[in-house]
C-alpha cells in the first residue's frame, strides 16, 4: 500500500510539468482547436492491480503501473467522449510455478523459487462515454481492446551466500495477441481546472472478456481482470 500511494504521489508531482509540455507540443501540431473547453488532452499516471480468473487459486495478484494520454471531447454540457491511449498497462500474477530451464544447476536455485510472477505488458485503447453527475464528480463506462507487447515468467531467488538470482523467459508466443473487455469508471475532481491547471482522481475497473491463452484446452478459459487507482491533469491551452 506504501508503494502504491508513493506512485500515485510520484504521478501527481510530475503531471503539471508533463502536460505544459505536451500541450504545447499538441498545439504546434493540429492548432489551438486541439486545446479548448470542448476538447483537450489529459495525462494519466496511476496503479493497477491484476488477477487472472480461471488460474488456480493459490496464485496472486500482480501490481503495475498505468500511464496514458486521453482527450476529452464534450459532447453536451455534462457529457464527453473520452478516447484514451494508454501505452504503459501491466498485467499478470504472481506465485506462478517454476518453469525448468534445462540447465540442472541453474534449477537448483529456483526449486522452489522465492518469488515469481507472470507478467503481460499491452497497450490498451479504451474508449469511454463520461457523464458529470456533478461540477466534481462523474461516471464512465465503454469498451477496450489491448494488445498485448511482450509476455514474460520471472523468477527470482537466493544463494545460500545471500546472492540474488533472478531468471527470465518470454512466454510471449503462449498469448493472444488481443484483449477486449469494458471499462468501468468513477472520478472526482481534487482541484477545480482553471485553464490547464487541475487534479482528478479515478477508480477504474476493466474486465477482460476475451480468452488470453493461445491453447485453452490446456488450462481453461484465461480472463483479466483489473482494478485501477490513477490520477490525471487535464490542460487547456
Amino acid at each position: 500500500m506504501k508503494k502504491a500511494v508513493a506512485a500515485i504521489a510520484l504521478g501527481a508531482a510530475l503531471l503539471p510539468a508533463l502536460a505544459a509540455a505536451q500541450s504545447s507540443l499538441v498545439s504546434q501540431i493540429v492548432g489551438d482547436q486541439a486545446a479548448t473547453e470542448k476538447l483537450y488532452f489529459s495525462l494519466k499516471a496511476g496503479i493497477g492491480c491484476t488477477r487472472l480468473t480461471g488460474v488456480g487459486e493459490d496464485r496472486e495478484r500482480l501490481g503495475g503501473p498505468n500511464l496514458g494520454l486521453f482527450a476529452n471531447i464534450r459532447v453536451a454540457r455534462r457529457l464527453w467522449l473520452v478516447p484514451e491511449v494508454d501505452p504503459v498497462s501491466r498485467r499478470g500474477l504472481t506465485n506462478i510455478p517454476f518453469r525448468p530451464t534445462g540447465d540442472p544447476a541453474l534449477d537448483l536455485y529456483f526449486d522452489p523459487p522465492d518469488k515469481s510472477a507472470l507478467v503481460l505488458n499491452y497497450v490498451d485503447v479504451p474508449l469511454l462515454v463520461r457523464y458529470g453527475l456533478t461540477g466534481r464528480i462523474h461516471v464512465a463506462a465503454g469498451p477496450f481492446v489491448g494488445f498485448l507487447v511482450s509476455a514474460s515468467e520471472r523468477f527470482r531467488s537466493e544463494t545460500e551466500t545471500g546472492e540474488a538470482v533472478s531468471y527470465k523467459t518470454e512466454v510471449t508466443g503462449a498469448y493472444r495477441s488481443k484483449d477486449f473487455g469494458f471499462v468501468l469508471e468513477a472520478s472526482v475532481v481534487v482541484t477545480k481546472p482553471r485553464r490547464g491547471t487541475g487534479l482528478v482522481f479515478h477508480v477504474r475497473y476493466q474486465g477482460g472478456l476475451a480468452d488470453i491463452v493461445r491453447d485453452p484446452a490446456a488450462s481453461g478459459a484465461v480472463r483479466t481482470s483489473v482494478l485501477q487507482v490513477f490520477v490525471s491533469f487535464p490542460f487547456i491551452h
